[in-house]
């Protein structure tokens, strides 16, 4: 399972037939999370406009999600349907649609345009740009004039009337829980009440949007250290339960590779061991330069909390160590041992087809 995961959750929650035709990429684009972070995350404010989450559901499920329907997202991002009839006109007309010649419906538009709203708000705060949505959008199949032209709509006429995330207020918390949830886990795969009696919740903000990119559902961030935050984003699948099945570690600087390892092993089962880590580089299409060092964790512990939400479940975590951070686009930056951003995720991540292991 590869830090493309992040872009999954995006592109299931549109259903599975809205993608650019014709795609056909060895590499999956990705959807991770770029920007230094504050030393205090809690005093900065959501900006305005822009991409994706963490989760993995099911098509079904994320369509639907849990009584929020894609038309109420679009209503709350300001986004109304002759916007996404616009919209779905220029997707229709570049090959974004159901397929060549093929007109979509306001369900599909609507599809699409979920996806694009997060789309303008990670380039608002400065997660992507549109020279890597391009890039990405061309590795999907699109041709350089459909990504260009998809582009241009979205800069010009589609993102400047979305507005930004309103993230939920902080709720009142008594902390002081348990080391450990009920079957062992102690931050992956853990329910978010869990987290509520652990760890205080401090607003999930510009720097964390930077950082890890825009999300799709929820968002959650809790502080652990003075200059360690957890970003991530509540499922909205009924079968996850809100449970934190993907999450990023964010530090204030950069911290060397032993502290990062650390950072990692507090928030997996007492009995996750770590394997011999493994270097990454970007997919061939990304037009970032960058790496990422990765590490598997086999954990017996994870298989039990993942059997409990029907999800993937192998006895093995996985942490992806980036420098700088990671995009849609790929890693920002070479990796240097030293560690800004840490995605830790369940099930391990292995080389692709290549036999390269991809940031």
């Amino acid at each position: 399972m590869s830090r493309y995961r992040r872009a999954a959750g995006t592109a299931l929650l549109v259903a599975a037939a809205l993608t650019i035709a014709g795609c056909g990429s060895d590499t999956e684009p990705s959807t991770a999370h770029t920007s230094a972070v504050p030393e205090d995350v809690t005093g900065t404010e959501p900006t305005a406009s822009t991409d994706e989450s963490d989760t993995d559901p099911a098509p079904a499920e994320a369509a639907a999600g849990d009584d929020t329907s894609l038309e109420d997202f679009l209503a709350a991002a300001g986004v109304d349907d002759a916007l996404v009839n616009k919209l779905g006109e220029v997707g229709d007309a570049n090959n974004y649609g159901l397929g060549e010649g093929v007109e979509t419906g306001i369900e599909d538009r609507r599809g699409l345009a979920t996806v694009q709203v997060t789309t303008c708000r990670n380039v608002a705060v400065g997660y992507r740009t549109w020279e890597g949505i391009r890039y990405s959008d061309e590795a999907d199949g699109a041709t350089e004039d459909q990504a260009a032209a998809m582009a241009d709509f979205l800069r010009t006429e589609f993102c400047p009337h979305v507005a930004p995330l309103k993230e939920a207020p902080l709720p009142e918390q008594t902390l002081g829980g348990p080391s450990e949830d009920d079957l062992g886990g102690r931050g992956l795969a853990s329910p978010l009440a869990w987290w509520d009696a652990r760890y205080p919740r401090v607003p999930w903000s510009k720097a964390c949007a930077a950082q890890t990119g825009m999300p799709i559902g929820d968002p959650v961030a809790y502080r652990l250290a003075k200059d360690e935050v957890v970003c991530a984003t509540v499922p909205s699948a009924t079968s996850l339960k809100e449970h934190l099945i993907s999450i990023d570690v964010v530090f204030s600087s950069p911290v060397g590779e032993d502290r990062a390892q650390e950072a990692a092993l507090a928030l997996l089962p007492a009995d996750a061991s770590a394997t011999e880590p493994t270097e990454g580089t970007n997919p061939d299409w990304s037009y970032l330069g960058g790496g990422c060092l990765n590490t598997n964790f086999r954990t017996a512990t994870m298989k039990t909390l993942m059997d409990g939400l029907g999800k993937d479940a192998e006895p093995w975590a996985s942490a992806l160590y980036y420098s700088d951070g990671a995009t849609e686009d790929g890693a920002v930056g070479d990796y240097t041992r030293k560690v800004k951003q840490i995605s830790l995720s369940t099930g391990a991540d292995e080389p692709g087809s290549s036999g390269e292991l991809t940031c």
